[in-house]
């Protein structure tokens, strides 16, 4: 049957999280070989590469406490409760005809048309159920995929603002599973300021509609 769904930023959806967020100065020129090309902003300054400022987010506790995560997760759950319903009502229809099909079977013997329509009317039954649960998790799949689209935009979209204003340079995420980072220095965790962040932004999204 159907598993349970569940929205999370993962170390293989959130690379668009770990990009280069920089503060672009005047771009620069150089020659190479015999071609002009453009100096990386960060190398341009005349005492050399500036400093990298890098921070980052416990992907753990955003999945956690980002409301809209929780929230459109437990929505897709219980269209998936919903959708488990519908398929095991249609099974008990199904079964029940199949029932009536074998009761006559029992009490009867069946002539060899009969038996070719009972082995049709099986492999009928068997290829509704399987195309009634294929279309309703194919619904399911495709929500959770819109769903998780627009989640990365809105961290990603954050995440941007807040690291330009803080003047950062990246922001990566550091989450249990997935071993990008080995070790994360506390006085850069950010994960509180962006979660709290994204939960005030939703509140008032919500509060508007």
């Amino acid at each position: 049957m159907l598993s349970k769904i569940s929205l999370a930023i993962s170390l293989i959806l959130s690379v668009a999280v770990g990009y280069l967020l920089f503060k672009k100065p005047t771009a620069g020129t150089t020659t190479v070989g015999n071609e002009q090309v453009e100096v990386a902003p960060a190398l341009q300054s005349e005492g050399g590469p500036k400093p990298t400022v890098l921070a980052y987010i416990n992907g753990d506790t955003l999945n956690a406490q980002y409301k809209y995560i929780v929230e459109k997760t437990n929505q897709l759950n219980g269209r998936m409760d919903a959708a488990e319903k519908k398929i095991k009502a249609e099974y008990a229809k199904r079964q029940k005809e199949l029932q009536t099909w074998e009761e006559y079977a029992q009490k009867n013997k069946l002539t060899p048309e009969e038996q070719q329509t009972a082995a049709e009317e099986l492999q009928r039954l068997q290829t509704e159920m399987q195309a009634i649960e294929e279309r309703e998790h194919g619904t399911l799949v495709q929500q959770e995929e819109e769903l998780q689209k627009e989640l990365m935009k809105r961290v990603n979209t954050y995440v941007e603002k807040f690291a330009k204003e803080k003047g950062l340079d990246y922001v990566v995420n550091y989450q249990s599973g997935f071993q990008f980072i080995l070790y994360g220095n506390k006085g850069y965790d950010i994960t509180s300021e962006v979660v709290a962040g994204l939960n005030a932004e939703y509140e008032v999204e919500k509060g508007g509609k």
